[in-house]
């Protein structure tokens, strides 16, 4: 079943985000840039944050159990958080700049190892297109990691959503720079 995620959810997506978030980063299974297992407080803070103010946030539970979660920002919560986004990416030339009026952007979609290819992630977009369409937002960003570790979970996923290659954005992380490839969909 998939809902409208809730703070009451925290412990749950916490518990996700310590399995994928870790200093080890599993190409295969997919993985969260940040490390989850370290500063918990901080992160707890954040998520709670995010479940209280944002619009666009879903969990995919079973059993009554919480197995995965999509959290997505509209474009005005999203420039809150990074205000330079669009200058910091490098557009690809033929990317309709115009997509960029009215967007959500998918910031993370986790789900517990042994879960990928089930399902679950298109189930959880299913909800979220279905909700933007009747907001009448149309465009959607998301972002995958290419280095210094590819997420070969996350580009399948995108390739499977046939999402298309809008951009390159350089992020530093803790003394790393990662690569990610910005993408786009068109709902």
């Amino acid at each position: 079943m998939i809902r409208k995620a809730g703070v009451h959810d925290l412990d749950s997506i916490m518990a996700i985000l310590k399995v994928l978030g870790t200093s080890e980063k599993n190409p295969t299974q997919g993985f969260m840039m940040n490390d989850y297992t370290v500063n918990e407080d901080l992160h707890r803070q954040k998520y709670e944050r995010d479940l209280k103010t944002l619009t666009y946030t879903y969990v995919y539970e079973e059993d009554a159990v919480v197995k995965g979660f999509l959290i997505a920002y509209r474009k005005d919560e999203w420039l809150k958080e990074v205000p330079s986004w669009e200058e910091d990416i490098f557009w690809h030339p033929g990317f309709n700049r115009q997509n960029l009026k009215d967007f959500v952007l998918i910031n993370q979609t986790g789900m517990f190892p042994g879960l990928t290819g089930k399902g679950i992630g298109s189930s959880l977009y299913k909800a979220l297109f279905h909700d933007l369409a009747q907001a009448g937002i149309f465009n959607i960003f998301a972002e995958t990691i290419i280095a210094p570790t590819p997420n070969f979970a996350s580009l399948h996923f995108r390739i499977k959503q046939k999402y298309s290659l809008a951009g390159v954005r350089y992020e530093e992380y803790n003394g790393t720079i990662f690569t990610t490839l910005v993408y786009h969909k068109r709902i």
